[in-house]
Parts: C-alpha cells; structure tokens; sequence
C-alpha cells in the first residue's frame, strides 16, 4: 500500500493506493452460492481430482488495484462575521472517492454430459472415437463423471468490456457444429475441446467490471449562544448515481455459462445514490 498525505490552507487530503495479488486452486466452497464462478470447475468442483494444479489461478478475491482519496475542505468563509458568517461561515466539504478494478471470473458448460455419434441410438461407436466422429454435447470435456469444465477459449484473458455489454449481457450464438458459441461483444468463440481433453481456459482469468463510487457530506456548524452550538450535515452516498455493477448477488444470479443468451450480464448494482440530512445540536 501506498500512502501520500497533504495539508494545504484548509484542505487535509489522504491519497492510498493498494496493489494485491492473491493466487490459489479454489477460492470458495462445493457449488457457492453468492459468488461469481457458482459451480464452475475450479470453484464448485474440482476440474481434475488428480491434477488439481488445472485450477491454480488468480482467486475469485483478488482486486488487484484499489485507490481511495478522502479529504476534508474548510470552504472560504471560515472568518466572516455578523449576517455573513451566519450564512456563508463555518461550511465544510469532506468526502470519499473509492476507486477498484474487477473481481476474477471465468466461464464454464453446465450441460448434462452427452456424447452424440453414428450409431442408430446416437452413441458413439469405437470408430467413431478414432476417427473423430464423437461429439462431446456436455459440460464434462475430459470425462471424468463431473460437469461444469472451462471451455477453450480464443481469449485466455480478459478484461476492460463495456459497460454496455455488462448491462446487456455479451449475447451468445451457437454455431453449426453445435458446440462452439460466438459472443456478440467482445467477440469471444468458445468451444469444445478434443474428446476426453481439458479446455485451454485457465480459472478466473477473466476480470469483471470495475467500480468507483463517490460519498461526500456538506457541514455547516451554527453556534446559537455561547453554550448551545448547532450543526448541520447533508450526505449523499454514491453521489454521482453511478450504477457499479457486480457478477453475483445473495443466491447466485451470475450469468457465466456461455452458452446463455445473457451470458456476460451482470447480476445486479450496488447501491443507488442515498441521500440524507441531520442536525445535531451540543450543549
């Protein structure tokens, strides 16, 4: 973390900036519920029970920048006397700014196993796995009994998408082949891996959206007679109204299957702006 400190002529100003890196093999527990990655491999499941080195990557908590500014501003004014100073002395501005890049997530298929061939039933015969012909329908690509793999991916990271898309969610297209899917924005195809393979998609290497917030309070103190002082405050929270979207809310809500209409869309907001007014009186 760093720190920069500064008092000018009435303004206190504290400027940190917080740089973290957190790596491990799971970050949650079988199948979570209020987190991004829900039951995807790595999270709710192991990709792997004999290699669990496929799901070491960034945790679903690792924010890797953070910088907050808070300050306090004693407005001019301060020294006016008689009706002036009852209206225009004694105001101050302080507030906190809070600045953050995005949580850790990654997409998965939480289709029911399924191999399609040329047999009259639809399975796959010995030929058909030799020569190619086996179509792995499901969410377990390397065969082990369990879904919700990561897929193969044309992007290994990513980051930086739109507000737009999260808001709308990316869009997902099927294509011919039944198992590879194209996004709309920002252009990612997805697709099966080899028959009994693991998909190249590292675990959450791809970054969710960033938010930034603002809360700031206008004072004003009243001094009433030389023993009853009065003072006034109006806060605002997230004063810009900014919508800071997040991937998951309490039970889920994550759209991270990618084979999904709404894959890519976020689940919900933090809070609105909130606004409220006190008085306090001192004696």
């Amino acid at each position: 973390p760093t720190r920069r400190s500064s008092d000018l002529h009435g303004l206190l100003l504290n400027i940190d900036y917080t740089y973290s890196h957190s790596i491990d093999d799971g970050s949650s527990w079988h199948n979570s519920a209020t987190t991004a990655n829900g039951a995807a491999a790595g999270e709710g499941y192991t990709t792997d029970q004999t290699n669990p080195g496929l799901d070491r990557g960034d945790s679903q908590f690792d924010i890797r920048h953070r910088l907050v500014v808070n300050y306090v501003w004693q407005l001019p004014g301060q020294n006016l006397k008689g009706a002036a100073g009852a209206i225009a002395g004694d105001w101050s501005l302080n507030g906190i700014w809070s600045f953050q890049s995005g949580a850790h997530w990654e997409p998965y298929n939480a289709q029911q196993p399924g191999l399609s061939g040329t047999n009259s039933d639809g399975s796959c015969s010995v030929a058909d796995v030799s020569d190619g012909a086996c179509v792995n329908l499901g969410g377990d690509f390397n065969l082990n009994g369990v879904t919700n793999d990561r897929p193969s991916s044309s992007a290994s990271k990513l980051g930086g998408v739109s507000r737009g898309a999260w808001a709308n969610g990316w869009g997902s297209t099927q294509q011919p082949d039944g198992t590879t899917y194209v996004t709309t924005s920002p252009g990612i195809t997805f697709s099966s891996p080899c028959l009994g393979c693991t998909g190249n998609l590292g675990r959450n290497t791809f970054v969710g959206p960033g938010n930034w917030a603002a809360d700031m309070t206008l004072s004003k103190n009243f001094k009433i007679t030389e023993r009853v002082n009065m003072k006034f405050d109006a806060n605002a929270f997230n004063v810009f109204n900014r919508a800071n979207f997040i991937l998951a809310t309490a039970g889920g809500g994550a759209h991270n299957k990618y084979y999904d209409s709404n894959f890519g869309q976020a689940a919900g907001t933090l809070n609105a702006r909130n606004m409220q007014f006190g008085l306090k009186f001192s004696f």
